[in-house]
């Protein structure tokens, strides 16, 4: 697309040849605009019709999300979030803990 458009845009400067450039211009901005009203119709419609899924599907994600934080201010409550640091540090290969401390 750089290309084409830095074309028409150099002609539209010199004032050469003016009708090639609208055309060249017009064809470009179908050329852009078309593909993006078809992805936009077509994602409406998918998304009406997965509505009601998503909905649910953030429901789930709303419960899951609250039931993590709470699990996490429990563990830093009773201090075993430093065991649960610990283990996972011994479990993790030693090019993850090099690269995580190393900055």
């Amino acid at each position: 697309m750089g290309p084409t458009l830095g074309a028409a845009s150099v002609l539209a400067a010199q004032g050469k040849d003016l009708a090639g450039v609208a055309v060249v211009m017009v064809a470009f901005a179908a050329g852009t605009a078309l593909p993006l009203l078809l992805i936009g119709s077509l994602s409406r419609a998918t998304l009406r019709r997965w509505q009601s899924r998503m909905a649910g599907a953030g429901q789930w994600g709303k419960h899951a999300l609250g039931a993590t934080v709470l699990a996490v201010a429990l563990l830093i409550l009773t201090g075993a979030d430093h065991q649960v640091e610990t283990y996972l540090v011994d479990v993790s290969p030693a090019w993850l803990t090099d690269l995580t401390t190393r900055f």
